[in-house]
């Protein structure tokens, strides 16, 4: 969360940087980071109370990303960090005060017939140099009596053919059109035409993808990083299919190791991917100088694959990761169903995400952020079974959320727990409601993240640790998914008044 709001924070300073002599809120920000850095307190200062009369008030959001940042914590005893923050919370909070909370809703009802993919075999060849892909993708896809199945494909594909069993099939796809999907935003419609039979069967696509134009999170390809993946759609993306499995044979320019988000071997000079479990997103990542290390701890093999991360780091970063699993195995008494994890460190392009059995997160040194990003991500593996498309993703990102919030508690000094957690109220301060809200507007991330995780912390307050624990524990057991089922097992747990109390915080 931290890491992911300096970004945008960051991003934000620049694109509305006037690039005249002046100095902008970038300029003042990085000055003071610099002077830090070099133990310079008096400069520091200097810079930051630039930065806030400067800019105080237009980056008055700020608040809560200094709140949290490992590096200013040696500030935090200094009387000026605290006149620096009071200013920073009351331009934040005047700025709030004065906005209509913006509320974008949006109902959506799942589609239970819904076409499916229910497996993909892919031959997939990079070429680095060319910035090209060349992919042959065979998908079992079940219509379920219906006529039609939407894709969405990387927008820059050529075609060649898309048959089933050498019959060519009718399909559309207008590379100039909208994307369907909010989060491929390079991606466009593929619309397939079933066959007769309109029930299970084997369909191939064949077509290459011109990466010129790459502009996509969590996506490369550059001589030092590839990057593929569901954010780019290089293979066919059915939003419904969000169990498929597969395999994934994989060509690619001498000198390249290769990875993924499922078990990868050397295969002659291929590399082949097995993602044998249920999954949304098929990630295939390489490089010259892509390394790995592994390690066991209770029958678990957790992995670790990185560039120019340090060594020692890679080590710790194993370490972390056992520690969380069982932290998390212990609090939520139910074990995730997964005897192999791993661990994948991005050197740029992005924020993290968290798949089964795997986890991607972009950094470059083993510190508190990639702790508290192992809190959340890791926590996905408990809480990953409501839809990810609508409001109730809450349940995933919320809980998620909160357990980061919970791991930072018995992890951390409660300095810095009680610094997190009043970031967390202050992201949720002037907020629309969870309930309904539109998954892909931008207001959905502080409701569905931070209220969501406010709202599990104050119930702990209200009933208790020991009654709270066993009803997150009934929640990851039942694999509770959807809010309705959430507000029956918790009057079941805590009464009609705790019921009608969780649902008056989703709903205001």
């Amino acid at each position: 969360m931290k890491h992911y709001r300096r970004f945008l924070l960051l991003l934000a300073m620049l694109l509305t940087a006037t690039f005249a002599s002046a100095q902008t809120a970038n300029d003042y920000w990085l000055a003071a980071d610099k002077a830090l850095a070099v133990g310079n307190i008096d400069s520091t200062f200097y810079y930051l109370n630039l930065f806030r009369e400067k800019f105080g008030r237009q980056y008055a959001f700020a608040y809560t990303t200094f709140l949290t940042e490992e590096d200013y914590r040696t500030l935090h005893n200094d009387a000026r960090w605290t006149a620096f923050m009071d200013s920073m919370r009351t331009y934040k909070h005047e700025a709030e005060d004065k906005e209509e909370i913006a509320y974008p809703r949006k109902t959506v009802v799942e589609d239970a017939s819904a076409p499916i993919v229910k497996r993909y075999d892919i031959q997939l060849n990079i070429d680095v140099d060319k910035k090209t892909l060349t992919v042959t993708a065979t998908a079992q896809i079940d219509f379920k009596g219906r006529e039609n199945i939407d894709f969405t494909l990387w927008k820059y594909s050529t075609i060649n053919y898309i048959h089933c069993k050498k019959k060519e099939l009718t399909y559309s796809f207008d590379t100039k059109a909208k994307s369907p999907n909010t989060y491929i935003p390079q991606g466009t419609l593929l619309c397939l035409t079933a066959p007769k039979k309109k029930g299970l069967c084997s369909i191939t696509f064949d077509y290459s993808c011109n990466l010129d134009s790459l502009d996509t999170w969590m996506s490369s390809m550059e001589r030092d990083w590839v990057q593929l993946g569901y954010y780019m759609a290089w293979f066919p993306i059915n939003s419904d299919s969000r169990d498929f499995t597969a395999k994934v044979s994989v060509s690619i320019n001498d000198g390249y190791t290769v990875s993924g988000s499922g078990i990868v071997q050397r295969k002659g000079e291929k590399w082949e991917m097995s993602q044998p479990w249920g999954g949304f997103d098929l990630q295939i990542v390489a490089s010259p100088t892509l390394k790995s290390k592994k390690m066991t701890s209770d029958g678990r093999t957790f992995e670790i694959v990185y560039t120019d991360f340090a060594d020692a780091d890679a080590d710790s970063a194993l370490v972390a990761c056992s520690e969380a699993l069982q932290f998390y195995t212990r609090l939520f008494k139910t074990n995730p169903s997964n005897d192999y994890m791993k661990f994948l460190v991005v050197p740029r392009c992005g924020g993290g995400i968290s798949r089964k059995n795997f986890i991607a997160y972009q950094t470059r040194h083993f510190n508190e952020d990639f702790k508290t990003a192992i809190g959340h991500e890791m926590g996905h593996f408990w809480w990953n079974k409501a839809p990810t498309f609508s409001w109730e993703d809450w349940l995933n990102e919320g809980f998620a959320e909160f357990s980061m919030l919970w791991y930072i508690k018995c992890h951390f000094d409660k300095h810095v727990f009680d610094c997190y957690l009043e970031a967390c109220r202050e992201n949720a301060r002037h907020v629309c409601p969870i309930y309904e809200v539109d998954r892909d507007a931008p207001e959905a991330y502080d409701a569905l993240y931070n209220k969501g995780a406010l709202l599990l912390y104050d119930l702990e307050q209200e009933v208790g640790e020991t009654r709270f624990f066993e009803f997150m524990q009934g929640v990851a057991e039942r694999e509770i998914t959807s809010t309705a089922l959430l507000l029956d097992y918790a009057e079941e747990k805590f009464g009609k008044e705790t019921r009608e109390w969780i649902e008056n915080r989703i709903k205001s």
